[in-house]
């Protein structure tokens, strides 16, 4: 059988053309497979459909190459693939949250302190408790700002229990 070679125009026939793609498709990714296995390269490659779906092949993976490329496009040097990857990155910014907050909530715990300290110090004012020398509007302010320290206090508890729980599965998952 005598190939014949095809012009290169779109094709006007439209399911003559998804045929075409569809071939044409399995047939560069072929193609990019045996590159990759006989040279021992690196290869990605993205195909979108007029339908807008994408297929993607990639040795290792798409990822890999993706990853590799946005790295050596952006003028960073790139890793191999024994080198650490983003997760690294996610961890630093794991451990950096969990350092913010343990500060912030030593700050909270100081601040409790402090609030203890002043109350231990003032419960007597002249001769009276300090319940007795506020009025009821007073007693209510403090009262809401002692249970807004307490829960500004629990959700930076949380917080911190989150960002380690993080942390924690981060490094297993490495």
């Amino acid at each position: 059988m005598v190939q014949r070679k095809i012009e290169m125009k779109l094709m006007e026939n439209k399911s003559a053309r998804l045929v075409t793609f569809s071939k044409r498709k399995s047939g560069l990714f072929k193609k990019a497979m045996e590159l990759s296995i006989l040279c021992g390269v690196e290869i990605g490659l993205v195909v979108f459909s007029v339908g807008g779906k994408s297929y993607s092949f990639g040795h290792p993976s798409i990822e890999v190459v993706t990853e590799k490329f946005l790295r050596h496009h952006g003028n960073e040097p790139c890793r191999g693939l024994g080198e650490p990857s983003s997760k690294d990155d996610k961890i630093d910014k794991l451990n950096k949250e969990l350092e913010d907050l343990k500060v912030q909530l030593q700050m909270e715990k100081n601040k409790s302190d402090i609030l203890d300290n002043a109350l231990g110090k003032n419960e007597l004012i002249k001769g009276k408790s300090l319940a007795a020398s506020l009025n009821l509007e007073e007693l209510n302010m403090f009262k809401a700002s002692l249970e807004e320290l307490r829960a500004d206090l629990k959700l930076s508890m949380s917080e911190m229990e989150a960002a380690s729980s993080l942390l924690l599965l981060a490094e297993k998952a490495v």
